[in-house]
């Protein structure tokens, strides 16, 4: 295999990883917004609206934040979109940190 080849390869595999990786992040952020946005609804069912939230993003691009500002809007929980965002953004972080073990 020429030098180009197993490069050209091994680009794949990098692309390939951080697919993965980045899909497996995004679902165990959506699980602990879930266990979050619950909790802030004070919901009984924390553990299932997680793993509804771990995978709405899967049928629907950005479902998760849809599902928790349609969610809060119904029980009256008053968060903004800026909250909510940053709320995401600072648990992807906290799990991509613990998934690559830092």
């Amino acid at each position: 295999m020429s030098a180009l080849k197993k490069r050209a390869q091994a680009l794949e595999n990098e692309f390939a990883y951080q697919q993965e990786f980045m899909f497996k992040a995004t679902a165990r952020r959506n699980a602990m917004l879930g266990i979050w946005a619950a909790n802030t609804m004070r919901r009984t069912d924390g553990e299932q609206y997680a793993r509804e939230l771990a995978v709405a993003d899967v049928t629907t691009p950005g479902g998760a934040y849809d599902r928790v500002r349609s969610d809060f809007k119904t029980a009256g929980v008053n968060c903004s979109d800026d909250e909510l965002q940053n709320r995401m953004i600072a648990l992807l972080k906290d799990v991509a940190k613990d998934m690559r073990g830092y």
